[in-house]
């Protein structure tokens, strides 16, 4: 099976064509998005408000982009919006699935006979006030040391934004809904979470500081431990590979990937793809190809 594999073509509109248009010429038979996928720029914010200009998008742009694709490629595509995209409108995509993609966050699907595929967007508390998919990333730490982050922002609720304020101290975390999620996972499986690992290649600022996960860096450590997680997807950090000089990194014995995203207009999407294949009795994901 070969997997086309990108995150965060919000930073550029075309990127989602280019996207496309390599999975189409690339011959693969699946693609997989990491999360954040309106553009940050809609021309039309302004005057019909972020929330509606974002449904927008899906309903005009979006949505029939796909769908033409499908008309020509028969590529599965799993995907699910991320902290840039306001959850409100998730339930246009809901509409579409699974007729034309799957969405992934805290789900499990049949990835190829033998492999799952495995979602889940949420991310630790950002310096952003777009706060529909973040929560704190565990009870003890509930955002990676050194962090700068925003308590206050806004959710988008009943088709309008409305204040909020993330309780740190709050129960709900990361931590404990990847232990819930634990609970499905029954066979080898493929991660695939927007924030990437703490600590590691694919989660570094331009500054240095690390802005990961520590609850899903956790949770790939003790599925690698247990011998069924193949690879873990990223996205989140833009400019990480640039500032780290990579865009894998190895956990314990777990393939993790963060291809990162270019955010100049004209600038070529970044991207990985991965092939899955059956060796024996175990089947093995790796790298084959991507842009340099």
């Amino acid at each position: 099976m070969k997997i086309l594999y990108t995150s965060d073509i919000h930073a550029v509109p075309e990127h989602l064509y280019s996207m496309l248009q390599t999975a189409e010429t690339q011959a693969v038979d699946t693609i997989i998005i990491g999360g954040d996928i309106v553009p940050h720029y809609l021309p039309d914010a302004d005057t019909v408000g972020i929330l509606r200009a974002q449904a927008q998008y899906l309903n005009n742009v979006f949505i029939p982009v796909l769908k033409d694709f499908k008309r020509r490629c028969q590529a599965n595509i799993f995907m699910d919006l991320a902290n840039d995209d306001f959850i409100c409108n998730r339930r246009i995509l809901e509409d579409f699935d699974p007729q034309l993609i799957r969405l992934l966050h805290l789900q499990k699907h049949p990835l190829s006979d033998q492999v799952d595929i495995i979602g889940y967007m949420i991310v630790p508390p950002t310096p952003f006030y777009r706060k529909d998919w973040e929560k704190p990333d565990c009870t003890q730490t509930p955002f990676a040391p050194g962090n700068t982050v925003a308590l206050d922002g806004y959710i988008s609720f009943g088709g309008t934004l409305a204040e909020t304020v993330l309780d740190l101290s709050s129960d709900d975390t990361i931590e404990n809904d990847l232990a819930r999620l634990s609970e499905s996972i029954d066979r080898p499986f493929v991660f695939v979470s927007h924030s990437p690992p703490y600590q590691t290649p694919l989660d570094v600022l331009d500054n240095g500081l690390h802005v990961g996960s520590i609850s899903i860096r956790r949770f790939i450590e003790d599925w690698s431990r247990r011998g069924l997680l193949m690879a873990s997807l990223h996205g989140h950090i833009h400019g990480a590979p640039d500032r780290s000089g990579a865009v894998q990194t190895i956990i314990e014995n777990v393939l993790c990937i963060n291809p990162g995203q270019n955010e100049q207009r004209g600038a070529a999407l970044r991207y990985v793809i991965l092939e899955l294949t059956q060796h024996g009795s175990a089947p093995q994901i790796r790298i084959v190809s991507r842009p340099q």
